[in-house]
């Protein structure tokens, strides 16, 4: 093995070389001025850079090009050429550059990383090009443009134990992976697919949130993890947890015929926490009769009954202008469905209206709902109301 070739280094150089091994073109762009630091490298970073381009490949070449007329014993202007070659699938000129490489500067430990690079490029080439890299990476530990290279090399190989049922072993190289390359998409889903093939659900539930929060649109995905933790919980005798997960499933998009048994259990909790929170009303416990309303429709946000009842004690704590939106909601929902409704709600919501302050707005439903039933059990009380709030 040759000796590894000497390169400057510095925090804007190395912050350079990192983000052209990432692939972020943008970051490399600011920094790409810090280039000359670097000596014989230069035209060798910049050409990584041109590589990042749609139609800059022919430009990286050029520079390539330039700096093995200058130096043809610089074992990285062959390495440089051979991982832009097989980055574009071209294995055969990759292939040439490296052998060209070897015969003039030996085996170096960047002509080694560009067979690794070529090989995890090539189909079934994954389990050769990380023990290559490995062997790079050990020749020279300060190697640059190997972090994503070794990431993607654990990634593929992860990929292969996975489908030989090796799941501790493809966890490993997976967590490897995103030792070398923690922003990595792929490697952070396999990584959850994994955990929760372990029943790790709570990990791999977050690593798909995470994923979520830095804008991938993952939510299917997540909603999806969520009602299979829901499920496990349930296996569990853990009807709370699997309450929680179900809930978090339904509210990142999945349906009810989705669900499939979460959906009836979440029911049948919103049903039960609804009964508990009338018993709480009628005791006068709004503390506690409010928090099991909340939870029933956490659980069911479309049932009319904890809708309406926390409605009213949100009434009953003066906090009109919620209690209206929640009853304003009953009122639309009913009439969408053409469900009838046992008590008066066009009258709650008018009365919790006026007492907010929108006058006009308690007196429009009032007149909606006389139009709408000019002859209907609540007329009479209705009229009156209408009378009570309109102007003199």
């Amino acid at each position: 093995m040759v000796a590894a070739r000497p390169r400057v280094s510095s925090p804007e150089l190395d912050r350079l070389r990192a983000a052209l091994d990432r692939g972020e073109r943008e970051t490399a762009r600011g920094l790409i001025e810090n280039a000359p630091q670097a000596g014989d490298e230069e035209p060798l970073l910049r050409a990584r850079l041109e590589a990042l381009s749609p139609r800059g490949t022919i430009e990286a070449l050029r520079l390539v090009e330039g700096a093995r007329t200058k130096d043809p014993k610089n074992a990285d202007v062959y390495a440089t050429a051979a991982e832009i070659y097989a980055a574009h699938d071209a294995f055969d000129t990759a292939w040439v550059e490296i052998r060209r490489g070897e015969e003039a500067c030996g085996a170096a430990p960047e002509l080694m990383r560009a067979r690794g690079v070529t090989w995890i490029c090539h189909e079934n080439g994954a389990e050769r090009g990380l023990e290559t890299l490995l062997k790079a990476r050990l020749a020279d530990p300060n190697l640059p443009f190997c972090d994503r290279a070794l990431g993607q090399a654990h990634l593929l190989v992860a990929k292969l134990e996975q489908g030989r049922k090796h799941l501790d072993l493809s966890l490993a190289h997976v967590v490897a992976s995103l030792a070398f390359d923690p922003k990595d998409v792929d490697a952070r889903r396999l990584h959850s697919e994994l955990l929760a093939a372990r029943g790790d659900f709570a990990g791999a539930i977050a690593e798909i949130a995470g994923l979520v929060g830095e804008g991938e649109k993952l939510e299917a995905e997540l909603a999806s993890l969520h009602k299979k933790a829901g499920l496990a919980a349930l296996l569990m005798k853990n009807r709370p947890e699997a309450l929680e997960h179900f809930a978090a499933a339904r509210a990142g998009g999945l349906s009810n015929e989705e669900l499939g048994s979460g959906a009836r259990i979440l029911t049948e909790e919103s049903v039960a926490r609804t009964e508990r929170g009338v018993v709480c009303y009628g005791k006068g416990q709004l503390d506690e009769s409010e928090t099991l309303f909340r939870d029933a429709l956490r659980f069911d946000p479309d049932a009319l009954a904890p809708k309406n009842h926390l409605a009213v004690v949100l009434f009953q704590r003066l906090k009109y202008e919620q209690a209206a939106a929640l009853w304003r909601e009953v009122l639309v929902t009913a009439k969408n469905e053409k469900i009838a409704l046992p008590e008066p709600v066009h009258l709650n919501l008018a009365t919790a209206l006026a007492k907010s302050g929108d006058i006009e707005g308690a007196c429009l439903t009032l007149e909606e709902y006389l139009d709408r039933e000019p002859a209907g059990e609540w007329t009479v009380k209705t009229r009156a109301l209408l009378e009570t709030l309109k102007p003199k």
